[in-house]
């Protein structure tokens, strides 16, 4: 639905009303989101043991982005996002029912896993990107920072909830067709609360121009936008060298923490993930404070040293009792997620702010799709890079990378941007 022409007062009124439709659909979709995030490596865990695997998981569930991120955005500003947003939701629904038929019934293979990562990231390249896309037609600009805090908040919640359930389930028979049945539903639930937006504001449609020329025109003005062009560069690397540390976290904390059982990597899951929920809380004052640059370098810092901190201090932790070793893990862990929440609800914001209306999709897509070029690369060399030399050293490696990288970031336009200024206008 899209509202007819209204005032300030129907704008407020809507974008509130539209504020708590997303949220309780994205709640719904992140908790089912959050529950797989844990079930489906120890699935991997539990079909083959081997840290390749789940490195290839990951991988297979990032490629999408790289191989269609581009088109994507193309796609998102010439069609109707909400038809889009709710074909995405539905097929990655019909994904994960499909895994837990497949669980239930005994005959699950990895192979099958690898395909479902593949088919959900690829959906997901669209949804996320549409989402980002469509919000700024669905709230005021000034409710954006709060709209992108809220949904960081929303996701580090179901971060909290979701792994210990998996690890609940997983330790129980039959428990995996169960998590996954879940993530099924909550996509339902999820296109279902989409049918209930309006926009208070209409997207501009651009010209129908080859799909290439389209696509040329999304690039050249992310990469006018300097701003824009160091936070994307920022992530690729940053992703290139995080992903292997989310890929390989079950592997930390069974051979560095000692944690054997499912029900305890739940709770240390769920237990950094809360703590990281501050940080999402937080993030709106510290931007305010800070600039959305400034707080987006120290949220590389955070994350970076939080997990260089958990790889240092491993040894001690898991000479605790296992229920004390996840208590202390949590902190450093907790330190890193507080800084993931930093960067995603500053580079949304930027990314959503900077560019054009008529261009935003594209410039969103291809944003996305550059700094997540280097998930399914860093996800597979992670993989192999544990087996080679141990998980350790790859943590130790990649958590000081990010380090080094906030540093140099310091230097850049990224680091003196207070807010987001007019669309289009974004200064060196």
């Amino acid at each position: 639905m899209t509202a007819p022409g209204a005032g300030p007062s129907f704008e407020a009124g809507a974008s509130r009303r539209n504020l708590l439709w997303v949220l309780g659909g994205q709640s719904a979709s992140l908790f089912g989101d959050y529950v797989a995030l844990l079930a489906l490596p120890l699935f991997i865990v539990q079909l083959t043991g081997s840290a390749l695997d789940l490195g290839l998981t990951t991988a297979l569930e990032t490629l999408p982005t790289l191989l269609f991120g581009f088109a994507v955005g193309v796609l998102l500003d010439r069609a109707p996002l909400r038809r889009i947003l709710i074909i995405a939701d539905l097929g990655r629904a019909a994904a994960f029912l499909a895994l837990a038929v497949a669980a239930a019934a005994g005959s699950a293979e990895v192979w099958m896993v690898f395909a479902a990562a593949f088919l959900v990231g690829s959906l997901t390249v669209t949804f996320d990107s549409g989402l980002q896309a469509w919000l700024p037609a669905l709230a005021t600009d000034t409710a954006l920072v709060m709209v992108n805090s809220r949904l960081q908040f929303v996701r580090t919640l179901a971060w909290t909830l979701g792994p210990p359930l998996a690890g609940f389930l997983a330790s129980t028979a039959g428990g995996f067709p169960v998590a996954f049945g879940l993530d099924a539903a909550s996509f339902a639930v999820s296109a279902l609360t989409l049918l209930a937006l309006i926009e208070i504001r209409p997207r501009p449609l651009p010209a129908r121009d080859p799909w290439l020329s389209s696509f040329k025109k999304g690039f050249s003005c992310l990469w006018r936008l300097p701003t824009l062009r160091a936070a994307t560069l920022a992530g690729t690397l940053g992703n290139l060298v995080f992903v292997p540390m989310e890929a390989l976290l079950v592997l930390f904390c069974q051979q560095r923490l000692g944690l054997d059982e499912g029900a305890l990597i739940g709770w240390f899951f769920g237990g950094h993930s809360l703590l990281g929920a501050f940080g999402v809380i937080a993030a709106p004052t510290v931007a305010r404070r800070l600039g959305l640059g400034r707080t987006f370098v120290v949220g590389l810092l955070a994350m970076g040293g939080g997990f260089f901190a958990l790889a240092a201090a491993a040894p001690a932790f898991a000479a605790l009792p296992p229920v004390w070793t996840t208590v202390a893990a949590v902190f450093p862990a907790g330190l890193a997620v507080t800084g993931v929440s930093f960067i995603n609800v500053t580079f949304t914001t930027l990314r959503q702010q900077l560019p054009p209306a008529e261009l935003r999709g594209r410039v969103i897509a291809a944003s996305r799709t550059l700094s997540w070029a280097g998930l399914p690369v860093g996800a597979a060399l992670g993989g192999a890079a544990a087996e080679a030399f141990g998980v350790n050293a790859v943590y130790l490696a990649s958590a000081g990378t990010i380090a080094v990288l906030a540093a140099a970031l310091t230097g850049t336009s990224l680091w003196k941007i207070e807010a987001a200024p007019a669309p289009g206008d974004d200064p060196a």
